[in-house]
């Protein structure tokens, strides 16, 4: 389905984001601008805004990954925006459907991404997608308590020093930034 993100809300989003956030590596924000209505679609090659989220227990310790099945890796839950979502309404409904209703009580932190990440995504011949890029902006969430998955996939806690976060770059950074900050990630907002 063909449909346009609500692009004045997700442009002052990413402002505040920007402006709260000078530490992000927004180089790769920079090389996707400008931002049009058209990149919320899914079917916007070479690129597309996606949004996610970065699960930590109330300790700050563990996260929560899904076992992604296209790319065979765990990730933080995420994907693409519905029409009319913004960054961060499509990061919650992402959230609840790979990892069910037991995260009902996750509480996505502020209205600030906690990264910004520009990745290539390989080709899906399944889907007729080509390979492209996902701007990807992720928020920060925080689970009272252990939960299992009951969503679309399977999910994992694993330490934040365990090596499938350390394995990957954005993961490490993100998990690297909470524990030298010890704040949900945020500064202000």
């Amino acid at each position: 389905m063909m449909h346009d993100l609500p692009l004045a809300a997700v442009l002052a989003e990413i402002a505040r984001a920007r402006a709260a956030r000078p530490d992000l590596d927004w180089a790769a924000f920079d090389r996707c601008a400008p931002v049009t209505a058209a990149h919320g679609r899914r079917w916007s090659f070479p690129w597309h805004l996606t949004a996610s989220v970065f699960v930590v227990d109330v300790d700050g310790r563990r996260t929560l990954l899904v076992e992604h099945p296209t790319l065979g890796r765990l990730l933080q839950p995420g994907g693409h925006l519905e029409p009319g979502e913004t960054l961060r309404q499509a990061a919650e409904r992402e959230l609840r459907e790979e990892c069910g209703d037991a995260v009902a009580d996750a509480a996505v932190l502020g209205d600030l991404a906690v990264d910004v990440d520009l990745h290539a995504i390989p080709p899906n011949p399944r889907r007729g997608e080509p390979g492209h890029l996902h701007l990807d902006f992720c928020f920060l969430a925080r689970l009272p308590a252990e939960v299992q998955s009951g969503g679309e996939l399977p999910t994992r806690w694993l330490a934040l020093d365990a090596e499938p976060v350390r394995g990957q770059a954005r993961l490490a950074r993100i998990a690297s930034r909470l524990s030298l900050d010890q704040s949900p990630g945020y500064r202000g907002g």
